[in-house]
């Protein structure tokens, strides 16, 4: 089962049963000005309070060993981090979606090429399957035995590198903006649930977690109060 509801998130989560999801995987919007469409407001005063109302309601629709993983710039991410804890709600880890860039650079400051990934659990056990990811390190002498005798690299790094979804990607749709790439999306579904877990996005946007959850054989809910072609 993989379907979209079109409706404010808030009050959409609020209709899903406690206990219910295994992962709650969500971009939603940074509060940067972006013109989603006339029903969102991308410039928020209290932002932060919004993010910490429907982060608290996604975790109280997780499973017992379900993971909330949410993707935004640090900047975001940090305040949303530091009201969570201080909630009491169970800190995993922090994760880094690092992109390459040629552009938006500035004269007088470094341009960022990266976004945060913060990871909470409903409990202290809960599902995690690691990405095999290639060595850091190919030159080092250790590194190239262990390579010639057939091991492929290790897991258990908290960087990732997938490039952003640009315009000319064979994966971009012709409606949304900000579109996770596939890889990212891919990755941390595989990494935080199993094939037939209950996925849900409460900004799903143009449907790339849903999508990518039905090819991994997972179900999901999406929920965006824009009504996107998926």
């Amino acid at each position: 089962m993989n379907k979209i509801i079109h409706g404010d998130c808030i009050e959409e989560l609020k209709k899903i049963s406690d206990n219910s999801v295994d992962l709650v995987l969500t971009d939603p919007p940074y509060n940067i000005g972006w013109k989603y469409s006339d029903k969102i407001n991308d410039n928020k005063k209290d932002y932060s309070e919004w993010c910490l109302e429907w982060a608290k309601l996604s975790i109280s629709k997780l499973k017992e060993n379900g993971i909330i993983a949410i993707i935004n710039y640090p900047e975001n991410n940090n305040i949303l981090y530091t009201d969570l804890i201080r909630e009491g709600y169970n800190f995993v880890q922090e994760l880094i979606w690092y992109y390459p860039t040629n552009i938006g650079h500035s004269k007088n400051k470094y341009t960022r090429n990266f976004r945060t990934i913060i990871i909470f659990s409903k409990s202290e056990k809960y599902t995690f399957n690691p990405i095999k990811q290639s060595y850091k390190n190919p030159k080092d002498k250790r590194i190239i035995q262990r390579i010639k005798e057939g091991h492929k690299g290790t897991n258990h790094y908290t960087t990732f590198e997938y490039n952003l979804c640009k315009n000319v990607s064979k994966d971009k749709k012709n409606n949304g903006i900000n579109q996770l790439p596939k890889e990212l999306v891919e990755m941390l579904i595989k990494t935080y649930t199993n094939e037939g877990d209950y996925i849900c996005d409460p900004f799903v946007g143009n449907g790339t977690v849903i999508n990518i959850a039905e090819e991994l054989n997972r179900n999901s809910l999406g929920i965006d109060i824009n009504e996107y072609k998926t």
